[in-house]
C-alpha cells in the first residue's frame, strides 16, 4: 500500500530518522518540535560568516532551541535580535539589544528563553525597526527552497505580520539552520500554499546552500486563510484586522475552521479515547482471535484441574514453605512501613509548594517530569492529580547549608522558569493553554515578589 505524500509524512520521516540515529540533543523527544540537532553550534558559526549576517543590524531569530547559538553569536557580534513571543499569546515580538561589557556567559543566558523573557522589550505594531535578516528553524527543507516547520504555522504568520508592518520586504533574506539529514532533494510544490515561507539560504554543520532561483515569498496576511478561532487567541492579529478594516479593506475570514495541522490535538484526544476504550483487559482479544473473528475463550476440555494425594514429605515441605512465605510477607510489610516513614520525614522538611493547574486530561506525570527537566526545575516531590487537571510541586533544602534558618526562600527563579509552560497538547479549544502556576497555601517564610504574571 502506497503511503500518501503529505507535509506530515515528510516530517515523520525526518523525526523518525533523527531519533533512530540519535542525531538530536536534549530534548530528545523531537516529535512536533523543531529538532535540536547535533551540530547546531557549528551551523551557527558557519551562518555568522555569511556576508548577509555581517551586513545585518537587526535580525529576527526564532525562539527554538537549535537557534539559541545563532542568538548568542548575534548578540556577541553586537546585533539587535527580535524573537517571537511563543505562540504569539501575549504579544508579537521581544526586542533584545546587546549589553555593553557583557561576558560570554551573560550573553549565553540572555540568548536563552529565560533571558529573552526577562530582558526583552515588547516589539509592538507601532515599531519602526527594520529587520535585515530572518533566521528560521525547520523540520525539513528542500534544496530548491521549500521549508517545513513543525506544522503549526506560526513562522509563516509571523512573516506575514512583519510584511504587513513594513519591517521586512520580499527581498529580506531568509536563512534556516538544520542538520544535513534534514535536507531532501525535492519537496512536491503542490503541497505548499501561498502563505508558506520559503528559504533563501540553508546552513548545516558541513555546508551552505544558496537557493537559486529564489522562491516567491508571501506578500502579507491572507485573511481568508485564517479562522475566527485563531483570531480570538491572538490579540495582535485582531489589532491588525482592525487596522486593515479602518483603512477600508474588506477582511473576510475563512468560514470553516478546517486547518487540520493547527488542531492536531483534537485528533489525538479522540484517538486516545478510542485506544483507552479498546485496551480494556476484560474485552481484549488475542491477535489470532482478531484475525479469525472469534473470542479468546478457554477450551473447556482442559479446564478441570488434576488432583492427587499429597505425601507426608510434601506436607512437611509445604509447612516449611508456608513459614517462609509468612516471614517474607512480614518483611514486606516492614519495608512498606519504612518507606511510609521515610516519605513522612521527607514531607516534614518541605520549604514550599507550587500548585500547577489547567493541565490537559491527556497529560501523564512523565510528560510533566520531562517538561520540568527541560526548564531546569527539580522538585523534591510531586503530588499528581491529573484527573483534576492539577498537581503540586514540593521543594525542600533551597536555603543552602550556610543560610540562616529564618532566611526567606527565594521562589522567584523557580516561578520564572515555569512561565508560559505548556505540557502536551492544548487543554481547551480556543482558550489559554498555558499551565497556571501559583504558590500553594499555607506558605511560611517565603518571599514572593511577583507571581501575578504567571
Amino acid at each position: 500500500m502506497t503511503q500518501e505524500v503529505t507535509k506530515s509524512s515528510f516530517r515523520r520521516k525526518v523525526w523518525d530518522y533523527m531519533t533512530k540515529n540519535e542525531l538530536v540533543n536534549f530534548p530528545v523527544n523531537i516529535y512536533k518540535r523543531i529538532p535540536n540537532f547535533k551540530g547546531a553550534a557549528e551551523a551557527a558559526q558557519r551562518l555568522v560568516e555569511l556576508d548577509e549576517f555581517k551586513k545585518a543590524r537587526a535580525i529576527k531569530i526564532n525562539p527554538d532551541k537549535p537557534q539559541e547559538p545563532v542568538r548568542f553569536l548575534a548578540l556577541e557580534a553586537n546585533k539587535e535580535i527580535i524573537v517571537p513571543i511563543p505562540r504569539l499569546r501575549s504579544g508579537l515580538f521581544l526586542h533584545i539589544t546587546p549589553v555593553a561589557g557583557a561576558t560570554k556567559e551573560q550573553l549565553k543566558t540572555l540568548a536563552s528563553m529565560r533571558g529573552l523573557e526577562q530582558a526583552g522589550k515588547p516589539f509592538g505594531l507601532d515599531s519602526h525597526i527594520k529587520i535585515d535578516l530572518v533566521v528560521l528553524g525547520s523540520v525539513c527543507v528542500s534544496r530548491d527552497g521549500y521549508r517545513l516547520g513543525k506544522g503549526e504555522g506560526f513562522a509563516d504568520l509571523e512573516f506575514a505580520m512583519m510584511m504587513r508592518m513594513g519591517t521586512i520586504t520580499e527581498d529580506t533574506v531568509v536563512i534556516t539552520t538544520v542538520h544535513d539529514c534534514q535536507i531532501v532533494d525535492h519537496l512536491p510544490a503542490e503541497l505548499f500554499k501561498e502563505y508558506d515561507v520559503p528559504v533563501d539560504i540553508i546552513v548545516t554543520p558541513t555546508q551552505t546552500i544558496f537557493v537559486k532561483p529564489r522562491l516567491r515569498k508571501p506578500s502579507g496576511i491572507l485573511w481568508h486563510m485564517l479562522s475566527e478561532r485563531r483570531l480570538k487567541t491572538m490579540q495582535v492579529l485582531q489589532q491588525l484586522k482592525e487596522m486593515d478594516e479602518k483603512d477600508g479593506k474588506t477582511v473576510a475570514l475563512k468560514e470553516v475552521d478546517s486547518d487540520v495541522e493547527t488542531r492536531p490535538y483534537i485528533k489525538n484526544r479522540v484517538k486516545y479515547a478510542k485506544n483507552k476504550k479498546r485496551s480494556n483487559p476484560k474485552r481484549d482479544m488475542t491477535e489470532d482471535s482478531v484475525m479469525d473473528g472469534t473470542k479468546d475463550k478457554t477450551d473447556k476440555r482442559f479446564s478441570r484441574r488434576r488432583t492427587y494425594k499429597k505425601t507426608k514429605v510434601e506436607e512437611k515441605n509445604n509447612s516449611s514453605n508456608a513459614e517462609i512465605q509468612t516471614k517474607m510477607e512480614n518483611n514486606g510489610k516492614s519495608a512498606s512501613r519504612r518507606r511510609k516513614n521515610l516519605r513522612a520525614r521527607t514531607k516534614a522538611h518541605i520549604d514550599f509548594s507550587l500548585k500547577l493547574s489547567n493541565i490537559s486530561s491527556g497529560v501523564r506525570v512523565r510528560d510533566l517530569k520531562n517538561a520540568l527537566l527541560e526548564r531546569g526545575v527539580k522538585p523534591s516531590e510531586i503530588t499528581w492529580q491529573g484527573y483534576r487537571g492539577i498537581c503540586y510541586l514540593h521543594f525542600s533544602k533551597l536555603r543552602g547549608e550556610t543560610a540562616l534558618p529564618d532566611q526567606p526562600v527565594q521562589v522567584d527563579s523557580i516561578v520564572a522558569n515555569l512561565q508560559q509552560l505548556r505540557i502536551g497538547e492544548p487543554a481547551n479549544d480556543g482558550e489559554e493553554d498555558f499551565i497556571h502556576v501559583e504558590p500553594a497555601k499555607p506558605i511560611s517564610r517565603i518571599e514572593v515578589t511577583d507571581v501575578t504574571t504567571v
